[in-house]
């Protein structure tokens, strides 16, 4: 588990980390690294899937149980699951800075302008969302569908889905 302290964030840190974690595994051979995050957490979304150009195609619904951690504000600990495909021509045009921010795709998640202050003041809201992103993930993940962007646009944020194969 790595993490940013907030002083030191918007400076590359967790990117410099992460860049580094892959040079190391492709030179074990390692391909693919896989690691969660929680779906409502944009930043996370963000630096995951436009940043280092990983997807996501399953949704772990509280995975890690309910907990007393501040952190996850008593809310079930629902998880996406990143697939970072370490020498895919995705990976490397994400990590060269060659793909500009995603702004279509074929199927949307949005994610309301006001998720960061429902999370600072503990609303009920939050828990009303994370069912509604829970039941739009596991409709399209079953459709074969995969997040492959977040839109971060201010007031228009939004999970970038379309479909995906490994063939």
């Amino acid at each position: 588990m790595t993490g940013v302290h907030i002083e030191y964030r918007d400076r590359g840190v967790g990117r410099m980390l992460k860049l580094f974690q892959r040079t190391e595994a492709l030179g074990r051979g390692i391909r693919l690294i896989q690691w969660t995050f929680d779906p409502l957490e944009v930043r996370n979304a963000h630096f995951n899937l436009n940043r280092l150009g990983a997807i996501c195609r399953e949704y772990h619904p509280n995975l890690y149980g309910v907990t007393t951690s501040p952190l996850h504000r008593s809310l079930e600990t629902d998880r996406l699951l990143v697939e970072w495909h370490l020498d895919s021509a995705r990976v490397v045009a994400a990590i060269e800075n060659l793909v500009k921010n995603p702004v279509e795709a074929p199927a949307i998640i949005e994610l309301p302008a006001e998720l960061e202050d429902w999370q600072r003041e503990g609303s009920s809201e939050v828990g009303a969302l994370q069912a509604r992103v829970r039941g739009e993930f596991t409709r399209w993940f079953a459709k074969g569908y995969a997040a492959v962007g977040f839109r971060t646009a201010p007031g228009n944020r939004a999970y970038l889905l379309a479909p995906w194969s490994d063939f």
